[in-house]
């Protein structure tokens, strides 16, 4: 076996002094000739040159044996193909917009003698995993000199160890349990011994962790290990793959007809076929249906409030992305909606907006977020206004707050939703991102305009009363965001500016 001979070193810490030597003159070395600072010793330790990967056989996943319906059952052998191509495509799509951290393997390759997994192992739950990776790289050339027992302890406290095969001359004991002790006397036997060791879960948890400590010579190494059940995907049909195919549009009205109306018409005009979601709070006396073609308008109760129509629509939705717009909002001949759906498939981003007409410097904004875990301050800022820009998607750029136009990935959006509590029914637009922070990746472009009509039309007088509102409803939406987020402190801009505010008071 070829080795480095080194001088070991320790006083609170380890110091390596490394001598590129062969195990055939190990005997030839002085290691006395080292002369240590005062208070440290010199010992001489063995450390393998090269490491050799041995293939070993692990638990195999029980078959698929299923007698129940399967996809052949539906498709010819040519639509099968093409739709698991299809289906390959979308699973790419949802892979990169999962934010998980199960593909980052972390090898600790230390000074201490143990090598071990520090991230990246998982394991169904009561199923079994291999601790790959696990390793002693260097022996102390006294102990093996003298043939002293080496001695490699594990422990866990939600699974047990197993051995996939037993090494001659090495002793184990407490196979199948939770405390594993292995004796040799032979570094090589030691270490592959080690490769045969495998986790057990025996405590059924959908998501949770295991700690596996493995002691050898003093030292503690500590492998987290990920229990996980198996998360299925949600894939869509893309039918004819078009952008009416692919997306559902979503808009929340209140009084605004006309304004609406224009919406309807700009996208039947531009994205004709594309099947839209009103969800409508005005009240009973003023309602006004809009019913047609591609379109399901929704009567809500009176004054239900923003996120709660949003919810609505979010639940109608069938297609992969949603585009979320306010009754406002209309499609202009240079808006380019299918360049979103282009970044969404290309990138890893679950969301992203557009800017507005006569809006463009404030397209995006950031927050500042300052304090502790137990004391988070969050500061809305239009300065940095945005993060780097998105490959291959020139004008594109991350953020964490975006405007009230936007497509997003249905599914994960699906998994935080709008929350519909009454305190956000008149001011509610930033409050969905402080929810997808950390857990959405935004994105808003600058070059991608749509058209705002802000005066509106006869009707919008009805709406500004309730649109702004004073401040005990602004303070009751401060109030309820504190606490939903456990925040010590806010500073958002809700879109509601006392000017606004007051004239709106001055019209009632």
């Amino acid at each position: 076996m070829s080795i480095f001979l080194t001088t070991r070193i320790r006083l609170c810490g380890i110091y390596l002094v490394k001598f590129n030597l062969t195990a055939d003159s190990v005997a030839k070395s002085d290691p006395g000739a080292v002369q240590p600072p005062s208070g440290y010793e010199v010992k001489t330790v063995l450390r393998y040159l090269r490491r050799e990967e041995v293939d070993i056989p692990t638990e195999e996943e029980t078959p698929c044996n299923c007698d129940g319906q399967r996809p052949s059952h539906y498709l010819s052998p040519w639509e099968l193909a093409n739709k698991q191509k299809e289906m390959a495509e979308s699973l790419e799509r949802f892979e990169k917009r999962r934010i998980d951290l199960r593909d980052v393997h972390n090898q600790v390759e230390g000074s201490s003698p143990i090598s071990y997994p520090a991230h990246g192992v998982y394991c169904r739950p009561l199923k079994t995993v291999r601790l790959k990776g696990v390793h002693i790289d260097w022996f102390e050339a006294s102990v093996v000199q003298d043939q002293t027992q080496l001695t490699a302890h594990l422990s866990a406290e939600k699974g047990v160890f197993d051995l996939t095969s037993s090494v001659d001359d090495v002793a184990a004991e407490g196979e199948g349990t939770a405390q594993l002790t292995i004796r040799t006397t032979n570094p090589s036997l030691l270490n592959r011994q080690l490769q045969y060791i495998v986790y057990r879960s025996t405590l059924y948890d959908a998501n949770t962790f295991d700690l596996v400590r493995l002691q050898y010579a003093g030292f503690t190494a500590t492998m987290p290990i990920h229990i996980q059940q198996v998360q299925l995907p949600w894939l869509y049909d893309q039918k004819g793959g078009k952008f009416q195919d692919r997306v559902t549009v979503v808009v929340k009205t209140f009084y605004r007809y006309s304004n609406l109306k224009r919406l309807i018409a700009s996208f039947q005009e531009h994205y004709p076929g594309t099947r839209m979601v009103i969800a409508d709070d005005t009240p009973s006396e003023l309602f006004t249906s809009v019913q047609a073609p591609n379109v399901d308008h929704f009567q809500m109760p009176e004054k239900t409030g923003y996120f709660a129509g949003r919810n609505l629509g979010l639940s109608q939705v069938s297609t992969e992305y949603f585009l979320y717009t306010d009754d406002d909002h209309y499609i202009r001949n240079e808006t380019r909606l299918d360049m979103f759906v282009s970044l969404l498939d290309k990138t890893n981003f679950h969301l992203v907006s557009a800017t507005f007409e006569k809006r463009v410097s404030r397209f995006s904004s950031t927050l500042e977020i300052t304090g502790d875990e137990d004391h988070i301050c969050l500061r809305h800022q239009f300065k940095p206004n945005h993060f780097h820009e998105i490959p291959g998607f020139p004008g594109c750029y991350a953020n964490e707050i975006c405007e009230n136009f936007f497509i997003a990935s249905t599914n994960e959006m699906k998994s935080i939703g709008f929350d519909p509590d009454p305190a956000l029914a008149r001011i509610g637009h930033a409050e969905l991102f402080l929810s997808a922070l950390g857990r959405l990746r935004t994105a808003a472009c600058r070059n991608n305009v749509i058209g705002h009509n802000r005066t509106g039309g006869p009707d919008n007088r009805k709406y500004e009363r309730f649109r702004f509102p004073g401040e005990k409803t602004k303070d009751s939406k401060h109030k309820y965001s504190l606490f939903k987020h456990d925040l010590a402190c806010t500073q958002i801009d809700w879109g509601t500016t006392k000017k606004n505010a007051t004239k709106a008071k001055t019209k009632k």
